[in-house]
């Protein structure tokens, strides 16, 4: 009698743990945001600057995994700031589609599936067909006023 006792208790506290678990891995996927596109991204922290809009021009670090392997990272130099012109430099259509979510001072971790990437040709040898491409950092440090369309750009 003692050993199942013994049993029906191992076994309860088990399941509590393994409750436990899932609940911890499943409050992790609460806060990833999915777009209608297929995009994936949580933040890492939330920044209060001003909004990317088009036109804006934006100073982003940046970390890019395939296959969880590092293809490109501008995160660790100082220097290295990545700077775009938001919704009208050429850029894959996720990378354009996250990067107007954003704020000054946001960081994510996004993850775009490979219709909003390279898709089935893949970009060189680099990025192969069909590649899901995570970026594990993607800090927006810079956010400038979109110039009027009569301003000139020097």
């Amino acid at each position: 009698m003692k050993s199942l006792l013994l049993l029906i208790t191992s076994t309860l506290v088990l399941a509590s743990c393994q409750f436990k678990s899932a609940q911890s891995e499943g409050e992790k996927a609460d806060d990833i945001i999915l777009t209608a596109s297929g995009l994936q991204y949580y933040y890492v922290r939330k920044g209060d600057g001003p909004k990317v809009e088009p036109g804006c021009k934006v100073g982003t670090y940046l970390s890019l995994k395939v296959e969880d392997s590092v293809v490109w990272n501008t995160n660790e130099l100082p220097d290295s700031l990545f700077t775009f012109v938001a919704d009208s430099t050429r850029l894959i259509k996720g990378f354009t589609e996250v990067s107007l979510l954003l704020r000054e001072g946001d960081e994510i971790v996004a993850i775009l599936p490979d219709s909003l990437a390279y898709g089935a040709k893949g970009a060189g040898d680099v990025i192969p067909p069909h590649a899901t491409l995570v970026y594990d950092v993607f800090k927006v440090v810079k956010v400038e006023a979109p110039y009027a369309a009569n301003d000139s750009v020097n």
